[in-house]
């Protein structure tokens, strides 16, 4: 099924926080990532979380996207649930993710995930998923490996959607400056994520990204406080309206 300008079942996933303004985001080590694309990330993050996230995709005014995330520090789990929709038309996705650190350098994880779809005159489907995650992270860089979807989840209407291999590196440099990239294949496509984030200031950070299939180009920044974290993400699309994504999240 193909809906909103162009927009296939699912392919909405807007996991939030610092991947809204530089896409790639198998090796990011934040609760939003973690609930969402890799969950191999959970053990590393440390602290406990609260976060939400919200969007009008495309910049389309009676459509809306929220997400809410939980995590938790010990045991490594997360909870997640997002929305979006418009009347007569309502996507809804659920994770649990868990994480487990093998030593210091390896860790892996699992999210089970459920989706839902909710279509006026054709009523509600149910169908679940699986994500499977591997990081290797040192001091200066991290390698990721996910397994998206594996199951080929399908629904009741013959939507598809395709099991995915995403692999993952990240590098930290001197200055506080990182730089992030992605690859992403499945059966219908292959993209490639990148961004860079600059530390300017020990609270502010500025983030630019680009990816492909369909060409996006990205901006954005993150202020961090002691306990309070506000990421604004900035995405340029080639044939639709921009969209803005802005995160909260709170952490003990």
């Amino acid at each position: 099924m193909i809906i909103f300008y162009l927009i296939a079942i699912f392919d909405f996933n807007e996991p939030g926080g610092p991947s809204s303004a530089y896409f790639a985001n198998s090796t990011i080590i934040s609760l939003y990532d973690a609930t969402a694309i890799n969950p191999a990330n959970l053990p590393r993050i440390g602290n406990n979380g609260l976060a939400l996230v919200y969007t009008k995709p495309f910049g389309l005014s009676t459509l809306t996207y929220n997400r809410l995330i939980l995590n938790l520090n010990r045991p490594a789990l997360g909870f997640s649930f997002s929305s979006l929709g418009q009347t007569g038309y309502y996507e809804h996705t659920f994770t649990l993710a868990t994480g487990f650190a093998l030593n210091l350098n390896f860790s892996y994880g699992i999210i089970l995930k459920g989706y839902n779809v909710n279509i006026r005159d054709y009523g509600n489907d149910f169908f679940p998923s699986l994500n499977l995650g591997i990081l290797f992270k040192q001091s200066t860089y991290r390698l990721a490996l996910v397994f998206a979807d594996m199951n080929n989840p399908k629904s009741k209407q013959g939507d598809l959607i395709p099991a995915s291999l995403q692999i993952g590196g990240s590098l930290n440099s001197f200055n506080g400056f990182s730089l992030s990239c992605d690859f992403l294949k499945n059966t219908v496509s292959e993209r490639f994520l990148g961004g860079i984030e600059l530390n300017l200031l020990p609270i502010f950070s500025l983030r630019f990204g680009v990816a492909t299939n369909p060409y996006l180009i990205a901006g954005g920044f993150g202020v961090s406080l002691k306990n309070l974290s506000i990421d604004y993400g900035y995405r340029y699309h080639p044939r639709l309206k921009e969209t803005h994504v802005l995160s909260l999240s709170l952490k003990s």
